[in-house]
């Protein structure tokens, strides 16, 4: 059987609550009594999940297990009022340039729906063109204007080769120079 003595800091807590004695003026502390505290073995625990847990280790004291949560100090991490206002500002600039963003790639796609818009205007307008262009171009459309208004018909025989005297010609331009 093992036998369990007193932690440190139990020994600490037991000095500091001892009452000071005066010897000529001066405040010392009270001889100590040194005295070792027994303690019980714990009792064994029944082994639960088959054995599974190792057992606890024989060196640690049940004081030690036991200890007050209030003694302990409690570490706190202090943030600067310039840290926070430098995370803030940070932050507010993060959202500003997001929310920017956003309304940015809006406004482009506004932009490319009035141009895909206008770009099949356009299309639409050049697919009329060709349609009419086709229309006015037609072969049935130049004759029956040709007839109706200039009243050109279309010959009932093939045409005929004119063979062209070059002195008759040059007879002719001489004597529209004389006149």
């Amino acid at each position: 059987m093992a036998k369990y003595t007193r932690n440190n800091i139990d020994i600490l807590l037991n000095r500091a609550m001892e009452p000071d004695t005066e010897i000529d003026g001066r405040a010392e502390k009270a001889p100590e009594k040194r005295v070792q505290t027994v303690v019980p073995e714990p009792p064994s625990r029944p082994m639960f999940y088959k054995g599974t847990m190792p057992e606890p280790e024989e060196n640690i004291s049940p004081a030690s297990l036991y200890r007050n949560r209030s003694t302990r100090k409690i570490a706190k991490r202090k943030v600067s009022t310039f840290n926070l206002i430098l995370m803030l500002f940070a932050a507010a600039a993060g959202i500003v340039l997001y929310v920017g963003n956003i309304i940015a790639v809006d406004q482009l796609t506004v932009e490319v729906n009035a141009l895909k818009t206008q770009h099949q205007k356009i299309l639409n307008e050049q697919e009329i063109l060709k349609a009419e262009f086709n229309r006015l171009s037609s072969l049935e459309r130049i004759n029956r204007k040709a007839a109706e208004e200039l009243g050109l018909v279309t010959p009932k025989t093939p045409p005929v080769w004119l063979d062209v005297n070059q002195e008759k010609v040059g007879e002719v331009q001489e004597a529209l120079q004389k006149k």
